[in-house]
């Protein structure tokens, strides 16, 4: 049975399945994505994710006019390939993201409110530099959840676990726990390279929300985790102000 009828852990099931098949995610994910996107044009520069290197040369290239353009030019050729592809079921597919958005939401808020509290304990909250502006928040937000669930879950994280099992013949279990320690450390390290000031406090509980993020990804999918990571981070941002 699909996510219409049935009884309840059916549906449930059949919910999280369709959230984890790659058209499901990428349906679900593409309003965050538009969301970072056509954000940028409207915010300030600073709040283009360090990990993004696209958008500065689309909009280089093809100014402000081609930069939409392609953007809503993918987000037609999704949603125009889904509607062909589950011709029968589009409907529950079309309707996913507000689910996914309410279940990251929960995750993020849960996120967000522990590491707020350590933050405050240990008093760190003062030193932070976050934007004033709500719209600057949501697209630092959503450009995190976007491309760093992308570059170290999504990418770097089955990219070492195959490396292990291939190039090492390690033990698939042995195998992506070195890739969830090895993609949440280089989480962690990223954001200090990017210009963070070192703490072994900071490297620490953003190593350790790595790892969340990548148990998320495993459990969940690319798009919850994705939509969990941009949940947390405005609701961090929101928080230190």
């Amino acid at each position: 049975s699909g996510m219409i009828g049935g009884t309840f852990v059916e549906r449930v099931k059949a919910y999280h399945m369709a959230t984890r098949t790659p058209l499901g995610a990428t349906l679900t994910v593409l309003p965050l994505a538009l969301i970072y996107g056509l954000g940028l044009l409207v915010a300030a520069p600073e709040a283009r994710s360090g990990v993004d290197i696209v958008s500065g040369f689309l909009l280089d290239r093809l100014g402000v006019d081609g930069y939409v353009g392609v953007h809503l030019g993918i987000a037609a050729i999704v949603i125009g390939f889904a509607c062909w592809h589950h011709r029968r079921a589009i409907g529950r597919h079309l309707m996913l993201t507000a689910p996914v958005i309410i279940e990251a939401a929960i995750y993020g808020l849960l996120i967000g409110s522990l590491i707020l509290q350590i933050m405050e304990e240990q008093h760190l909250l003062g030193p932070l530099m976050v934007p004033t502006e709500l719209l600057d928040k949501v697209v630092i937000a959503a450009g995190a959840g976007l491309h760093e669930e992308m570059l170290f879950r999504l990418l770097l994280m089955p990219g070492i676990a195959w490396l292990a099992i291939r190039g090492l013949a390690m033990p698939k279990p042995m195998a992506w726990g070195m890739a969830i320690l090895i993609s949440s450390l280089a989480f962690a390290g990223a954001h200090h390279l990017a210009g963070e000031p070192y703490t072994t406090f900071a490297f620490a509980y953003r190593s350790l929300a790595g790892v969340v993020f990548a148990s998320l990804y495993l459990t969940r999918g690319f798009a919850v985790a994705a939509w969990t990571h941009a949940a947390y981070d405005l609701h961090v941002l929101c928080g230190t102000v």
